[in-house]
């Protein structure tokens, strides 16, 4: 009987060691080991595991999150999250990507076991495609109080107050109003230099501007901006909280 191809991404080299002997313990196959989302692209087209085991916190541009993300544009696979941090903010973002486990650090190795099990004998659920951003094919241009970016054969003007936040995506960045996305050939950097000037932008996480206009919600670790939560690091929360004060 063939045995359970896994491809592990995690970063610390000792609890990848102890993960990597474990699940040889446990009768799986672990096909590769990755430090990084960007690391485990090959492998995974290459070796196409049966399942992939993932850490929520890794080195290199993209999280576990995000590389899931990618991961699942080239096929689906049956997820599993590892995390240390298992706030709100972060579980909602890695459930997003409809992963077959979320397991919480330190966690024992039965409950593992039986993840990866539950994970390779259900059949994963049919889902309907997204609906894709609409790609800009040229940089955005900004004018006072308003943007302009290609997309297809026009240039669409979006007034800055629209703008709900904007959202890394690899060297591009996605940029929401409330009736749909855009995706914007800049980086979030770039974008950011361009709206740093305007003082209703801010940039809260190392992936993603808010207008702090439409910020809802403020929670321990995340905000809410049109029912959708966003990470936030605490220096940013912290200056976010003193400008409120002094309104």
């Amino acid at each position: 009987m063939k045995k359970i191809s896994i491809l592990l991404v995690e970063d610390e080299p000792i609890i990848a060691a102890d993960l990597e002997d474990r699940l040889a313990d446990m009768g799986f196959e672990v096909a590769h080991t990755c430090a990084s989302g960007e690391e485990a692209l090959a492998p995974f087209r290459e070796q196409t595991p049966d399942l992939v085991i993932l850490d929520i916190q890794l080195e290199g541009q993209w999280d576990g999150v995000q590389t899931a993300g990618k991961l699942l544009e080239i096929r689906s696979v049956p997820i599993i999250f590892l995390t240390s941090n298992a706030d709100e903010a972060t579980f909602n973002r890695a459930k997003s990507t409809q992963p077959a486990a979320y397991l919480s650090k330190p966690f024992r190795g039965k409950d593992l076991k039986h993840a990866i099990e539950l994970a390779i004998t259900q059949k994963p659920a049919v889902t309907e495609p997204q609906t894709k951003p609409e790609k800009a094919e040229s940089e955005a241009h900004l004018y006072s109080d308003r943007l302009f970016i290609r997309v297809k054969d026009r240039m669409v003007r979006i007034f800055l107050q629209e703008i709900l936040w904007l959202e890394a995506d690899d060297y591009y960045c996605k940029l929401a109003t409330k009736e749909k996305e855009y995706l914007v050939t800049q980086t979030l950097k770039q974008m950011f230099e361009s709206l740093s000037r305007q003082s209703d932008f801010m940039r809260i996480h190392r992936s993603y501007i808010v207008n702090i206009r439409h910020i809802e919600e403020i929670g321990d670790q995340f905000v809410v901006v049109h029912k959708k939560q966003i990470p936030i690091n605490k220096p940013a929360k912290d200056e976010l909280l003193n400008l409120l004060h002094k309104i």
